[in-house]
């Protein structure tokens, strides 16, 4: 996080020249971004007050014409605050959700360069290790082979997300900064989600048998009392293949339906039917535990799904953060202010960041396609 003794004597003034006032301003917009608040504050007092700072940031008083809104942007007296302030509150957000995500606490590994992590990995084993990396927005994987003791890298590259906002009603108040914040946010969480889930299906492939869909560690079908025994039977091979201690099945709400639809209900506790009934399905399955890959929708198309809600993947638990997401920080947001390009007196924010995905297999897992 910046220091406030980074910026002029006007945005000092504002917080007093007190850091703390600063830190709790930046806990402040974190808090409004994901709409949730300490004990007394409500999404309105958090959006009045970050409203205020940027008005006074720019010199603009509480009653300021729209007029007096447009002079005070194009002066771009001090709004530099804004830019600032967003660069960093954008990766904590990403950050904080990431954390919360199963999927992600256990098989990704992220490195944040700006933090002094260097883009390195050692592989050990060869058995069937597979880096492949996402180069460009149309997924074209670049797949090598390592050898034993090797070290590599995961190429990085520049990605741009352009996020349309009127300023004039962000500092009227007609646009709340969450919604702001939260385009910006939830662009590149999809994005991400969708560069990491493409590469696992890569992964998959790579399986034996995983090309033709069908083998010792990728099987077909549907999912019912027939062949409920191969599917425990493919948990107890990957957990003897790895040694592993826990083997978890992880798919998509969809996808892991299929599998509690197997469950046996007349027998379990008033504990899981609650649980089955508010989340609509169990979260243990035969003693296995079940995690949920987040779904969504691929950027502008609410016709492709990122997660194919036809497959299942049986993966061991250990150190086995085999997804490597590498930011190389310094993420920046500009601003477009060209009046040839918006003649509705509107502006264009550009938040550029620089990353790349890779997918390291040195265990065996294991695939189900649902018929």
């Amino acid at each position: 996080m910046a220091n406030l003794m980074t910026f002029d004597a006007n945005v000092r003034a504002i917080f007093e020249n007190d850091e703390s006032k600063f830190v709790a301003f930046n806990k402040l917009m974190v808090d409004a971004s994901i709409n949730r608040y300490e004990e007394g504050i409500t999404a309105e007092d958090a959006n009045a007050k970050i409203r205020r700072v940027f008005r006074e940031a720019i010199g603009l008083s509480e009653n300021a014409t729209k007029q007096e809104v447009r002079k005070a942007i194009k002066k771009r007296a001090n709004a530099q605050i804004l830019f600032d302030l967003i660069e960093e509150l954008v990766p904590n957000l990403l950050k904080t959700g990431w954390a919360e995500n199963p999927f992600f606490r256990e098989f990704v590994e992220e490195r944040y360069l700006d933090d002094g992590d260097e883009n390195l990995f050692y592989s050990e084993d060869n058995s069937i290790l597979t880096v492949s990396k996402v180069s460009g927005s149309h997924w074209d994987l670049d797949r090598q082979r390592l050898g034993k003791g090797s070290s590599f890298s995961i190429e990085t590259s520049e990605y741009g997300i352009a996020v349309y906002s009127e300023y004039e009603k962000l500092m009227t108040g007609l646009e709340d900064f969450a919604t702001f914040i939260t385009k910006i946010y939830e662009a590149i969480d999809r994005f991400v989600n969708e560069a990491i889930y493409q590469a696992l299906m890569d992964a998959a492939e790579k399986l034996p048998g995983g090309a033709s869909g069908a083998g010792q560690w990728v099987k077909t079908g549907a999912l019912d009392e027939n062949t409920r025994g191969t599917l425990v039977q493919l948990v107890e091979d990957v957990q003897m293949a790895t040694g592993a201690n826990e083997v978890i099945i992880m798919g998509t709400k969809a996808a892991l339906s299929k599998v509690t639809g197997l469950q046996n209900v007349d027998w379990i506790s008033n504990e899981m039917k609650n649980e089955r009934h508010t989340t609509g399905r169990m979260g243990i399955w035969e003693g296995i535990r079940l995690v949920e890959i987040k779904q969504g929708f691929a950027l502008g198309d609410t016709t492709k799904k990122l997660v194919d809600d036809k497959v299942l993947f049986v993966m061991p638990v250990m150190d086995n953060k085999f997804i490597k997401l590498v930011n190389k920080g310094e993420d920046q947001l500009r601003e477009v202010q060209d009046k040839t390009l918006n003649q509705d007196m509107t502006y264009d924010y550009r938040y550029m960041f620089e990353m790349g995905v890779g997918v390291l297999i040195n265990l065996i897992f294991g695939e189900w396609i649902l018929a």
